[in-house]
């Protein structure tokens, strides 16, 4: 099987682990996290872990679903602090994975899901833009 078949088939396994996320447990959502984040090559070992050799290719089709999962992750339903924590480092490090491959594509997708995670952790980013201001002046 010639490589490029196999990262679609794996790209079309994550979209369908995507379709189902909402339902999966979050063990699994951190697990993927972490995965993601050793996948980027950026991982750091900690006293004691196996340190993992060689490098993945960061392929556009893998890429793709994987951010959309890890976009969920990050700025979905949930309020679990260590599935955003995974998350945050995941995006963190495929960002700098795809300065180190100077890949645009990859550089436009990660650092824009780093922008709307930096977005809805600011508090001042709150803002209800379809809420009707109420104020006394007319402006015509």
């Amino acid at each position: 099987m010639r490589s490029t078949k196999r990262a679609r088939i794996v790209g079309v396994a994550l979209e369908l682990y995507y379709s189902k996320i909402s339902q999966l447990p979050v063990t699994s959502k951190i697990e993927f996290c972490e995965f993601c984040e050793i996948w980027a090559g950026q991982h750091i070992c900690k006293d004691g872990e196996e340190k993992r050799k060689g490098r993945i290719p960061l392929a556009w089709e893998l890429l793709q679903p994987t951010l959309r999962i890890i976009g969920h992750c990050l700025l979905g339903p949930h309020r679990n602090k260590e599935l955003y924590d995974a998350a945050s480092s995941a995006t963190k490090s495929l960002y700098a994975r795809s300065l180190h491959d100077i890949d645009a594509k990859s550089i436009l997708a990660t650092s824009s899901l780093l922008r709307l995670q930096k977005m809805a952790s600011d508090p001042e980013n709150n803002v209800d833009y379809t809420e009707i201001p109420k104020v006394n002046v007319i402006t015509l």
